[in-house]
């Protein structure tokens, strides 16, 4: 064969570069080439793909893989996915593996310091919850929380509210249902306090400490082939949701430092799928205040409410915020509802308006419905496709859904290959520098932000022209803008200019 060809690639990378060796140019990883054709299958290993594709047992033979290769050379010409697997996805292999073996350092004294802080604040809640309910229970049961909040102390919804139930039947106790009661009952904050900060414990304080390797750094893995819309995730841990915006959440992020000599420096896309809507509708209000530099949550609620920009409230743009990012994710107004407080009634005034303040996102998603409905799959700007043959379904809920699919993939999709496109950039940047590495490590990617660690001499020079190849990554009809931060810990990251 005349490519390293197989299945996991970026861990055989990874090896190699372990043992000093060179990683081959042309490289065809053919769980990532199945993934690009059906971003849908159950497994994309060889056990699973070889019997359904080509009707054969998978023994790992070069015989085969070339077999699998070949299908799968056909299929990516077909369907016009060559130049995304070659050009972009095949690259970012070896980016990734670089960030999987730079890993992030971690202070495992920090998080068993915290470990502990939390611990007593937990136990003090434990006790104002008891307080309140008169009696000990499990607050980690759904089941005994409900038997408290509603059959002990008979919580009910507040004027016009609903409780949602279970697919058992009984009343919900997630996050959203205890918001709706926050100001039924003072257990309710409780409650919520005490999941928030018990998630962060064991999800990420604890566990984090065990991940520790023997070089005191974090190295989490990522998955080109775990998500539909082409976004990368990580695991062990994942570092995808890393909690944000609390004091205790920030005193997490400052247990991971930069090595002595270098910072952090993030770089993170401003509003990246909003931008994606507006070129991709044309949308010329939305269009306009991106060129403009108009804060784009204020204006959709200065729009929605017939209000002018001045006399926007926080909490009239927190609703805008909510809306607008509902829009991307085809949100209806029931889901819109919930996720905003409003009655159905106001959800559905609510997103009449903005159709009717922003028309042509509206006419944009109903052709990327109708061309579904023709395909059976959306493809984005770069030919990324998602086959969704429930859009033609008899079953309203299944078409529904498809079609909140179709409006959703080509945004997100297209914001996830402009990240990748800038990790490939940057990466062969660094490298004509002689500063890939070395330097600057590249360590993490979260959402649409990219973690260096950056030798403090250089980061003035590398933070303008990292910047720079980003927002020039992709070219859309609205600016793309890369906010940079830096800092000695990755919970105290100040904008650098």
């Amino acid at each position: 064969m005349t490519m390293f060809t197989g299945f996991n690639l970026k861990e055989k990378i990874k090896e190699l570069k372990r043992r000093g060796k060179d990683v081959p140019r042309e490289i065809f990883d053919l769980g990532v080439a199945f993934w690009l054709i059906n971003v849908d299958e159950e497994k994309y290993t060889g056990e699973y793909l070889a019997p359904k594709y080509l009707h054969k047992e998978f023994n790992n033979s070069e015989a085969i893989l070339e077999e699998l290769k070949k299908y799968a050379e056909n299929k990516l010409k077909e369907f016009n996915l060559g130049r995304l697997f070659y050009k972009l996805e095949m690259p970012l292999l070896e980016v990734l593996a670089d960030m999987e073996l730079n890993g992030i350092s971690a202070d495992k004294n920090k998080l068993a310091n915290l470990d502990k802080k939390i611990g007593k604040i937990l136990k003090g809640l434990t006790e104002k919850i008891y307080n309140e309910a008169g009696k000990v229970f499990n607050i980690n049961s759904p089941k005994q929380v409900a038997d408290i909040l509603f059959n002990k102390l008979k919580i009910i919804a507040p004027v016009g509210g609903r409780l949602k139930k279970t697919s058992t039947g009984a009343v919900s106790t997630n996050i959203e249902t205890l918001a709706t009661l926050k100001n039924e009952h003072k257990i309710v904050g409780f409650i919520l306090e005490y999941r928030e900060l018990f998630k962060l414990q064991s999800t990420y304080v604890k566990s984090f400490q065990e991940l520790i390797s023997k070089d005191r750094r974090i190295h989490t893995t990522y998955l080109q082939t775990g998500t539909v819309t082409g976004r990368l995730s990580s695991e062990n841990p994942n570092m995808q949701n890393v909690p944000a915006g609390t004091e205790l959440s920030n005193e997490f992020k400052r247990c991971f430092e930069a090595k002595k000599g270098y910072e952090f420096v993030s770089f993170d896309y401003s509003q990246v799928e909003l931008r994606v809507l507006a070129s991709l509708s044309g949308d010329p209000k939305m269009i306009d205040a991106f060129k403009k530099g108009v804060d784009i949550h204020k204006l959709t609620a200065s729009q929605v409410n017939n209000v002018p920009l001045e006399k926007v409230t926080p909490e009239m743009r927190n609703l805008a915020k909510t809306l607008n990012f509902g829009v991307v994710y085809g949100m209806g107004f029931i889901a819109f509802a919930k996720s905003s407080g409003l009655s159905v009634a106001e959800a559905k005034k609510f997103i009449a308006e903005y159709f009717s303040d922003f028309k042509e996102i509206k006419k944009w998603q109903e052709r990327v419905k109708a061309e579904a409905r023709k395909n059976c799959f959306v493809s984005n700007l770069n030919g990324r496709r998602r086959w969704l043959l429930n859009i033609v379904s008899s079953y309203q809920f299944l078409a529904s859904q498809a079609e909140r699919e179709a409006i959703n993939m080509p945004v997100q999709s297209l914001a996830a290959d402009i990240l990748k496109i800038s990790m490939v950039k940057v990466a062969e940047y660094l490298k004509e520098k002689g500063w890939y590495g070395g330097s600057v490590r590249p360590l993490l990617t979260i959402h649409d932000e990219l973690l260096f660690e950056v030798k403090s001499d250089i980061i003035k020079k590398v933070k303008a022209d990292i910047a720079d190849i980003m927002e020039n990554a992709f070219k859309l009809s609205v600016p793309l803008k890369v906010p940079v931060k830096a800092g000695k810990n990755w919970g105290e990251m100040k904008s650098f200019v």
